[in-house]
C-alpha cells in the first residue's frame, strides 16, 4: 500500500465520521459518551484537516497525470464529493 491509498482510507473513514456527526446533530444514535466523542472529533476536525488538502493534492496529481496505478478510483470520487460537500458546508 502505498502512502497516497493509506491517506485516501485514512480521509474516507474520517468522511464517515463526519457523515456521523452531522446525523448526530439531528438525531440520538448512540449515547453520550467516549464513542460520541471520537465521532465527533473525528468528524468535525479531522475530516476538514485530512479530506481537503488531500482532494487538493489529488487534484494536482491527476493534472500533472502522475496519479499512482494501485489507487482505487471509486475512493477518490468519493472523498472528492465528501469534499465538495465540505467546503460547502464550510464556506456557507
Amino acid at each position: 500500500m502505498n502512502k497516497l491509498s493509506f491517506w485516501h482510507k485514512l480521509a474516507f473513514i474520517t468522511n464517515v465520521c463526519w457523515l456521523a456527526a452531522w446525523l448526530l446533530k439531528y438525531y440520538t444514535l448512540i449515547s453520550p459518551g467516549v464513542l460520541q466523542s471520537t465521532i465527533l472529533v473525528n468528524g468535525l476536525l479531522l475530516a476538514y484537516l485530512v479530506n481537503i488538502p488531500l482532494c487538493l493534492f489529488t487534484l494536482f496529481l491527476v493534472i500533472n497525470k502522475k496519479l499512482p496505478a494501485g489507487l482505487p478510483r471509486w475512493l477518490c470520487i468519493i472523498n472528492g464529493l465528501f469534499c465538495i460537500t465540505q467546503l460547502y458546508i464550510l464556506l456557507k
